[in-house]
């Protein structure tokens, strides 16, 4: 039995080296130059593939930002209002009577003609601006001086009710 496996393997390599010889080196050459190929193409393909998912991820990244930054600002106006909401309304109207004397009694006038009209400006918006006024950062059409000496001695209540007043004014014809 062992005799016959000898013969069979010196038989099996004789076929493969002197027979068809050339036709195996051609397969085997033709067979490495396909898996080039093939590996070209799978590296094409995987490159191609993580460009996609790079810039995919990117754009989800920046929907992402955008949505945070929209929330963050609709969460910070929410508050406001909450806060506003929870200062005395009276208080607001009572503090607005020094101001009435430039901005007008529904806060319809240009004080001093240099000013924005306060009507139609929301309370969040007021108040930002209050607070800048208060703390010396916002100088309007050089009232800043002016502005802050009015403000000074109100504290972040003060402004919130100060706002929420004025934000009731409501433009003409609006």
């Amino acid at each position: 039995m062992k005799k016959n496996r000898w013969i069979f393997l010196g038989a099996a390599l004789v076929l493969l080296s002197g027979c068809g010889g050339e036709k195996t080196e051609k397969h085997i050459s033709s067979s490495h130059k396909e898996k080039g190929d093939v590996t070209d193409i799978t590296k094409k393909t995987a490159t191609e593939l993580a460009q996609k998912a790079r810039d995919t991820a990117v754009d989800a990244v920046e929907d992402v930002k955008k949505d945070a930054k929209e929330t963050l600002a609709k969460t910070k106006d929410e508050l406001s209002k909450v806060i506003v909401a929870q200062a005395p309304g009276d208080k607001g109207k009572k503090l607005y009577v020094k101001c009435a004397g430039c901005h007008g009694a529904n806060g319809e006038k240009h004080a001093l003609g240099k000013s924005a009209v306060l009507a139609g400006q929301s309370a969040s918006v007021l108040a930002n601006k209050l607070k800048a006024y208060r703390a010396g950062t916002r100088n309007i059409a050089g009232m800043g001086t002016v502005m802050r000496g009015q403000l000074a001695s109100l504290n972040e209540r003060d402004i919130l009710a100060l706002a929420e007043y004025i934000s009731t004014f409501k433009l003409k014809g609006k």
